[in-house]
């Protein structure tokens, strides 16, 4: 008999962030770089932040949830934490617990519970038969073991100490917590955070990379309409630049433009908000190709304009130069990616080549120009723009598709 329709269930897995506030008590050590685009320059960093920069760099942090100086998961292998929470229920409790200064936020990125299932993510284990009769012991590398006749060692990283209605009172089980084991090699990581006492780069902490993996159907929860087009702007950014593809993401959900939660509680409900959440980025990726060549044609004819009217050429200093498009949601951009005229870097800049501007131009002569037509393409298309310029950059126009753009990041 299928019995698991029930309000209370959810397919999700949900991985929330809080906001860090890196001088506090229960702040981190966070690596000096945190990929592109992603960079602080105070002590706290809200929640938001975390988010966007987990989405960028596409890796999940594998912890061992540190509480006053002491591991809270056990075992040898740190993890990832989930809840399994419905998202009406999240939507609730993130915003409510954020709030009163706890340590969760309504910002948080979901996946598929089956898939993550399927790459060894699993419920959490709430005390066992004979808790309280034995305690924790540390091996030769610091981790925090319990006895084999207990927990088997494999499983100790989903074990969760549960006591009610003793001195304690210990009851995590509703956070319907499930976690994901990191099973690499540690030594790395942990010689790095021994001899400078920091991981210098976000790539190199321990986790779980979702676009590695290939794990498609991410769903990303925000407060804001602003925030949600922000989100949209990193996910083109990550199929444009091939670390992602358009079935990688599933949703955004702007928790200010839902319904409240006790409006959620159904799945048909929560099917229904998800749905008019969906992000569809395929139109993105299916402009008409004449369309795309009449953008492309009518760009082409503002570069020719400003390289007819800069006079005879001003040599100078060697480098390349290319328009910088900011929005890469305009339908420019995305024409001009679909005709080949414009290509993302490493960096997540979407430059236009200039192929119209003669190569005897100096490179202070042509970044001028370029200024001159971006004024002219804002009041074209309303694309924001600006340049980008190298000194003496191999190649002054890098084709998208090729290697050659690797020489201006």
């Amino acid at each position: 008999m299928n019995n698991n329709i029930r309000f209370d269930l959810s397919d999700y897995l949900i991985h929330f962030f809080r906001d860090i506030d890196i001088s506090g008590p229960n702040g981190i050590s966070l690596p000096e770089h945190m990929g592109w685009q992603n960079i602080y320059e105070d002590t706290f960093l809200p929640a938001s932040f975390m988010l966007r920069a987990a989405l960028r760099n596409g890796r999940l942090w594998a912890t061992w949830s540190m509480r006053n100086g002491i591991r809270t998961i056990y075992g040898s292998s740190p993890a990832i934490c989930f809840t399994e929470m419905p998202i009406a229920a999240f939507l609730k409790a993130g915003s409510e617990r954020w709030k009163s200064g706890q340590a969760m936020s309504p910002f948080a990125l979901v996946f598929p519970r089956e898939t993550l299932y399927r790459i060894g993510a699993l419920p959490v284990i709430s005390g066992v038969a004979s808790e309280g009769v034995f305690s924790a012991n540390y091996d030769a590398n610091g981790n925090r073991m319990l006895p084999e006749s207990i927990i088997p060692s494999v499983e100790q990283f989903r074990y969760v100490t549960f006591d009610i209605g003793g001195a304690r009172n210990i009851d995590w089980t509703h956070e319907r917590e499930w976690r994901w084991p990191y099973r690499g090699d540690l030594s790395a990581v942990n010689q790095e955070i021994q001899n400078f006492g920091i991981v210098s780069s976000w790539d190199e902490i321990p986790g779980l990379d979702f676009y590695r993996l290939g794990i498609n159907g991410i769903g990303v929860i925000v407060e804001t309409k602003r925030q949600a087009e922000l989100v949209v702007s990193d996910m083109l950014t990550l199929v444009d630049s091939g670390q992602a593809t358009a079935e990688t993401f599933g949703f955004v959900l702007a928790s200010k433009l839902l319904p409240a939660p006790n409006q959620l509680q159904d799945p048909a409900s929560i099917a229904q908000a998800i749905e008019s959440a969906m992000v569809n980025l395929q139109p993105y990726f299916s402009l008409p190709p004449e369309e795309c060549n009449a953008f492309s044609n009518r760009f082409g004819m503002l570069v020719r304009q400003v390289e007819e009217s800069a006079g005879f050429p001003s040599q100078g200093e060697f480098g390349g130069c290319w328009l910088w498009l900011h929005d890469n949601t305009s339908l420019l951009t995305r024409a001009l990616l679909r005709t080949g005229r414009a290509f993302v870097t490493r960096d997540g800049r979407y430059l236009a080549s200039l192929r119209e501007f003669s190569d005897s131009r100096g490179l202070r002569e042509r970044e001028a120009m370029t200024s001159r037509l971006a004024s002219m393409v804002k009041a074209e298309f309303g694309t924001s723009c600006c340049y980008f310029s190298v000194l003496n950059s191999a190649r002054l126009y890098p084709f998208e598709g090729s290697d050659s753009w690797a020489a201006i990041d």
